[in-house]
């Protein structure tokens, strides 16, 4: 089948998002290597590598190569109605320097993490990502004070020329977004779910606002549905379209500790802005700039000095880091772990899942330090999710009950 002369690298990228679940380092690194037509063929005739196949299993096995590249065509069609784009690496306006960053990352050892297949697009992505972006996160049960901040800083950035990256949700998001337009600057919102979607569906002007002062990106098929996973998967993208990463607002348990994580892996500077020390708002916050993973914003000035200061996107990279960078010289994959890092290892069990509260109290640590940790391990390979539960990964357990 598939030496079919319609088989394009927009056909081949489109089946190969459909195919594996994000961020999909597989199947990515696979088509990064022999070319995304001859991926897609290979997957589709069975014949590409083991690994690659077990990755794309669950949505290729017992089905028709006929049908999978139907599916194809039936999300490029789907994408097409609504007035998307289908945005491929091949393509002159692929954010380059932006997704460049994953590479470097995995250069230092990171795994676990991938650039996306394929991005689908509404409205134009702005071409100067990420030198010119800012990425502005934190809690959608925000309070008036987190409200206020997002919105004057958001705004004077997107009135200095900055790009404001956020992800569409309630609270500090739609802020972010909404303050970036309100001066006619441009935004970018990701979302997790697919393109053709409005999620929350309350944003649904909002995000067709965004569309056209900037651009509304998911690396998801048409018709997906948001899922809890699939929002910290989408938090890479998040970190890795802006320069920096601002954290205006966020709990102990906020999602946005996981952007910031991701940010701080990719290279990105992140910034977190302070609150009253009896809110809980802010403890995130807090506990960033109190572990030296965040650098102190407390207004536009403090973002746009540190954003002017990054104008090579490859100094990204040579950033110092306050989290756990595991070297290639190590000799197991735990000697690159700080002491909490190590501690928060250590309280997962060989043999079982636990919870994240079973992982404080093994490890008497705080529910904001576990949090912000267990992406990080999770990036280099030495835990995973099983759930709403941590386990160690397949090949850590191993090594653990061999000894």
């Amino acid at each position: 089948m598939m030496d079919h002369p319609t088989v394009d690298i927009r056909i081949a990228r489109a089946g190969l998002l459909r195919m594996a679940e994000p961020p999909a380092p597989v199947v990515a690194a696979y088509a990064a290597k022999v070319g995304s037509i001859p991926a897609f063929k290979a997957i589709v005739c069975r014949t590409a590598p083991p690994s690659v196949l077990r990755a794309t299993a669950a949505r290729t096995a017992g089905r028709q190569p006929e049908d999978l590249y139907a599916q194809a065509r039936h999300d490029l069609a789907s994408a097409d109605a609504i007035g998307a784009t289908l945005l491929c690496p091949e393509d002159s306006s692929w954010p380059t320097a932006a997704l460049t960053a994953f590479e470097m990352a995995a250069a230092r050892g990171v795994t676990g993490s991938a650039p996306p297949i394929a991005l689908y697009v509404l409205g134009n992505l702005p071409p100067n990502l990420p030198t010119a972006a800012v990425t502005l996160i934190g809690s959608r049960a925000c309070s008036g004070y987190g409200e206020r901040t997002a919105a004057e800083i958001s705004g004077e950035l997107a009135a200095d020329g900055v790009v404001v990256v956020s992800g569409g949700a309630f609270g500090i998001d739609t802020t972010a977004h909404r303050a970036a337009l309100a001066v006619d600057g441009r935004s970018v919102a990701v979302l997790a779910c697919g393109i053709d979607r409005s999620y929350p569906v309350a944003n649904t002007a909002l995000l067709a606002a965004v569309r056209k002062q900037g651009a509304v990106v998911s690396e998801y098929p048409p018709g997906t549905t948001p899922a809890r996973h699939r929002f910290l998967v989408r938090n890479r993208l998040l970190a890795a379209l802006g320069a920096v990463t601002l954290v205006v607002e966020a709990g102990r348990r906020s999602g946005s500790l996981s952007t910031a994580a991701a940010a701080m892996h990719l290279g990105r500077v992140v910034m977190a802005v302070p609150g009253p020390v009896s809110s809980a708002m802010s403890a995130g916050c807090h506990l960033l700039i109190r572990d030296r993973a965040a650098i102190l914003a407390t207004c536009a000035d403090d973002v746009l000095h540190e954003l002017r200061g990054l104008d090579d996107p490859k100094l990204f990279a040579e950033q110092q880091f306050s989290v756990p960078i595991i070297g290639a010289d190590a000799r197991r994959p735990t000697d690159g772990l700080d002491s909490l890092s190590a501690r928060i290892y250590d309280a997962i069990p060989a043999r079982a899942a636990v919870t994240v509260q079973q992982v404080c109290e093994s490890a008497g640590v705080t529910g904001a330090e576990a949090l912000a940790i267990l992406p990080v391990l999770h990036v280099h390979g030495l835990v995973e999710r099983d759930g709403a539960c941590w386990k160690l990964a397949t090949r850590m357990a191993a090594a653990v009950n061999r000894t």
